[in-house]
């Protein structure tokens, strides 16, 4: 749910910024990078107006009556980016294009218009909005005149957990097929990338080294 959530998030965005006249277009939208500094060299061309999402965390966990699991105060951000190379107040106000030149704030705006008191189409509480904040410029985005703001949404939502009382088949047989480096040259699938082990279906003896084991059972 949690990952159904932060894409609902930016597909909410992407469709409305193609079915009404917001007068831009979203050019990036994403999940949020665990990583900035790798993300902007891997992705170093992303381009403005850009939002990322992100699940922040949650305040409680309870079991509901039916033996699920309550998830509530659950916390999704999204940042909202704005790059314009007039001057440090347009990628904040905008520029003279209008709204075809959006800035930090007139993003932050249309983002909460669109996504605050929404289900998403999920089965979870209306998005409530929480906070909005600046993002202070790290060194990896100090080069390019960029503006960020961080929207903070809170909804709760229920799932639903394995059976207490269900059953495991029994661990009996324990099988693994080993490749050993100074060996080498078994491959089970020529067309993937790396080394495949070969299957148990290939028989006995096609790996490096094979350990069987029979498990016992009380």
């Amino acid at each position: 749910m949690i990952a159904s959530i932060e894409l609902a998030m930016i597909a909410a965005l992407r469709v409305v910024a193609e079915t009404r006249p917001l007068g831009y277009a979203w050019r990036t939208l994403e999940t949020y990078p665990e990583e900035w500094d790798s993300y902007l060299k891997e992705k170093g061309d992303w381009k403005a107006p850009a939002a990322w999402a992100v699940f922040a965390g949650a305040t409680s966990l309870r079991f509901t009556d039916l033996g699920g699991i309550r998830v509530e105060g659950a916390q999704f951000g999204l940042v909202v980016a704005a790059e314009n190379l007039r001057n440090e107040a347009a990628t904040r106000h905008g520029g003279p294009e209008g709204t075809a030149e959006p800035g930090s704030y007139q993003l932050a705006l249309d983002a909460l218009s669109i996504l605050a008191g929404s289900k998403l189409g999920l089965d979870i509480d209306p998005l409530q909005p929480r906070a909005i904040r600046l993002v202070r410029p790290f060194d990896a985005l100090k080069e390019r005149k960029v503006s960020m703001l961080a929207l903070q949404f809170e909804t709760g939502f229920e799932f639903s957990t394995f059976p207490v009382n269900a059953e495991l088949d029994a661990f009996e047989t324990l099988h693994m097929d080993w490749d050993v480096p100074p060996f080498g040259g078994i491959d089970g699938d020529d067309e993937e990338d790396g080394i495949q082990l070969p299957a148990p279906a290939t028989g006995p003896g096609s790996a490096d080294a094979a350990d069987h084991l029979i498990l016992p059972q009380e």
